[in-house]
């Protein structure tokens, strides 16, 4: 009943959203139900579901986001894109915002963040919310972004509660 109430409230909220669908960028509903859908693979199957999670063209690759896998507060455990460069590095350490992403996901329905990350193929950072939850049971986190310059945090988080 909870999950259902809270999709309720992020299509009511973003239902505005539908109207850009087609120019390839995915929408802060995106990101939720994408965070969703790999919440249920690692719920049931674990460790076994991280391939997925690595294909760049795989399921877990929308638009322009995609799920990544953490074991917050440091050890990033699956990555579409850059799991070669993240795995073994010490993310709390090397990223000041991982700390923010992992609190905010510890929430009982997740939570969003904001953090400054450059564009592909672009060196200056821009603005970027994302959503994270942590699979309960596991010691896994699960995040999805996009660059956004207007969407609101609180707006965003009050939709989880």
């Amino acid at each position: 009943m909870k999950k259902a109430v809270l999709v309720l409230a992020i299509a009511v909220l973003f239902s505005f959203s539908h109207a850009h669908a087609d120019d390839g960028k995915a929408t802060p509903e995106d990101v939720y139900n994408l965070v969703l859908k790999a919440y249920e693979v690692i719920g049931t199957l674990g460790e076994e579901s991280f391939p997925a999670f690595n294909d760049p063209k795989g399921e877990f690759v929308y638009k322009d986001t995609y799920v990544y896998v953490q074991r917050c507060p440091s050890e990033m455990m699956a990555h579409p894109f850059a799991l070669d460069k993240l795995k073994g590095l010490d993310l709390d350490k090397k990223f000041e915002f991982n700390s923010r992403l992992c609190k905010a996901s510890e929430q009982a329905d997740g939570g969003w963040e904001q953090y400054y990350w450059p564009k592909p193929g672009e060196t200056e950072p821009s603005r970027k919310v994302a959503y994270g939850i942590k699979v309960e049971g596991t010691p896994y986190t699960i995040f999805a972004g996009i660059y956004s310059d207007t969407a609101k945090i609180e707006e965003l988080n009050k939709t989880l509660r």
